[in-house]
């Protein structure tokens, strides 16, 4: 089983396209703007397994975070 969480959704879909393994995804956002969200950049921050399918949850990287993308 593949470990994509806390990885770039680029990152973790390109893994996941070599492996030759499905997947689907979901972006999450925020109700309320808070602060600004970097659109171009989201990462996984949940991921199942189920029917030899990954299911990712994805976020929106937001401004205040160090994450790179």
């Amino acid at each position: 089983m593949i470990d994509v969480v806390a990885k770039s959704l680029y990152a973790a879909e390109k893994q996941l396209n070599e492996a030759q393994i499905q997947y689907t995804v979901i972006v999450t956002r925020p109700t309320r703007h808070i602060s600004a969200l970097t659109e171009d950049c989201f990462y996984v921050i949940r991921q199942q397994f189920h029917d030899g399918v990954y299911h990712l949850v994805a976020a929106a990287k937001m401004g205040k975070e160090s994450v790179k993308c």
